[in-house]
């Protein structure tokens, strides 16, 4: 089933950077046309993909009730259509299939981002910025096996009999990534994940971009990007308008014998022809090279951007906590009966200063000692110790938050990252908040 996602991100990454999808003379089956498509290539993998609709609409693709399973290669003399026979192939859930009830993604942004890439025209880049949903995947369902596959040989008898169980429970995973504007070119990127109400993790950036400080080297990055995405959606558009002139009973509603003929080279050779041509494992190879590099995103990064907060909250039910604790072989467990000694009374001072100095210890304690000066960390510490012992006793939720008031120069974390020291001269301007059994 793996072979599947290279042919899954080159179909679909047409309608990314495709003008086509946003004008007046688009036909509204392309999205169809392009899924059937995948249905295709798929079925060669031995992989059979199942929608009950597909909406293209606002800008949004929108898939419900998508189902991955592994093909079965039965005959199937009822079928009429490729859907049909797919239908008549596919497995189940409890034989290993992929279920989602619905699957939206926001295309305008990316478009924005091609055009932006080419005019430069800071409206569009604007536009990147306003409050909007950019994807979001409702009750993902996958095998318990994909769950276990990385970790089984790792744990023992007990320990995989716990991750089984747990992988059954967590079996149902909920995704969004959206941001929510707070200016021009200041927006809060946030993204939640949940997995049946047991576990729920919340991640969010405050920041900002400078746009009158884009250079050459901003946009020769962008072009590096945007470049071999805005090739396969030529590529595809093409593809799809030869296809429907030459090849039209592909698309029609009873269309099983003219899939049939095409797979015995007997119909619609031009697409056979255009697919040959088609490397596709040399363009995902374009896609890895230019688009997934942590440097070349890094560097797109244009002087003068900032960040004004950072927010990570992790939630769990006390059935997830306590399967946890378990894989972990108690590692949990003697961590919190240890926050639970250290926290369960309120230390003075000097007690304090010595139990700061004792974990620090001799390498860190110079530092320490010159970073923590004055009582303002003994204050937190007073603050935070009833909170930090109720969460001892029954940890639900562990976060934290960081609030800049003037912003942190993106470039400056960057250099922070090499030398630590240097977000000491941070700390004026921050204000840094543990979250303890926050529900997200």
């Amino acid at each position: 089933m793996k072979k599947i996602l290279p042919i899954f991100l080159v179909i679909f990454s047409s309608l990314l950077f495709s003008q086509s999808f946003y004008s007046t003379s688009t036909k509204s089956n392309d999205v169809d046309k392009l899924l059937v498509w995948l249905q295709y290539n798929a079925l060669q993998e031995g992989v059979a993909i199942e929608y009950g609709s597909a909406i293209f609409r606002n800008n949004i693709l929108e898939i419900n009730d998508l189902k991955i399973s592994e093909y079965a290669g039965r005959n199937v003399p009822t079928a009429r259509s490729l859907g049909e026979l797919i239908s008549g192939n596919s497995g189940n859930l409890g034989t290993g299939a992929i279920t989602a009830k619905k699957i939206k993604i926001n295309f305008k942004s990316l478009v924005d981002l091609s055009n932006f890439s080419k005019s430069r025209n800071k409206t569009l880049l604007a536009n990147m910025y306003k409050s909007q949903a950019f994807f979001e995947i409702q009750e993902l369902r996958f095998p318990s096996e994909v769950f276990l596959e990385e970790i089984g040989d790792e744990l023992n008898f007990t320990q995989l009999s716990i991750a089984n169980r747990a992988a059954n429970y967590l079996n149902n995973l909920s995704v969004k990534v959206e941001v929510k504007a707070k200016g021009r070119f200041r927006a809060d990127a946030i993204f939640t994940a949940d997995l049946n109400d047991e576990l729920s993790l919340l991640y969010s950036i405050d920041s900002s971009i400078d746009a009158d400080n884009l250079g050459y080297q901003y946009f020769s990055v962008l072009e590096k990007i945007v470049a071999p995405l805005d090739q396969i959606s030529s590529k595809m558009q093409s593809f799809i308008a030869i296809t429907t002139i030459e090849c039209p009973a592909l698309y029609e509603k009873n269309n099983i014998d003219a899939w049939f003929a095409y797979s015995d080279n007997e119909y619609c050779r031009s697409a056979d022809r255009f697919l040959s041509e088609l490397d596709l494992e040399s363009e995902i190879d374009a896609l890895d090279e230019d688009i997934l590099d942590n440097e070349m995103f890094l560097m797109s990064n244009p002087l003068g951007s900032k960040m004004y907060g950072f927010q990570v909250n992790l939630n769990w039910s006390n059935r997830a906590l306590r399967d946890a604790s378990i894989l972990s072989g108690g590692v949990i467990d003697t961590a919190l009966l240890t926050i639970k000694s250290i926290f369960d009374t309120r230390l003075n001072k000097q007690e304090f200063d010595q139990l700061l100095y004792q974990f620090s210890g001799p390498e860190y304690g110079e530092i320490i000692s010159s970073v923590l000066q004055g009582d303002e960390i003994y204050r937190e510490y007073s603050k935070y110790q009833p909170k930090i012992k109720s969460f001892a006793n029954n940890p639900q939720g562990i976060g934290f938050t960081i609030k800049s008031r003037s912003g942190i120069d993106e470039e400056y974390l960057f250099y922070a990252a090499e030398n630590p020291l240097l977000l000491v001269s941070l700390l004026d301007d921050i204000e840094l908040e543990l979250l303890l059994n926050k529900r997200n």
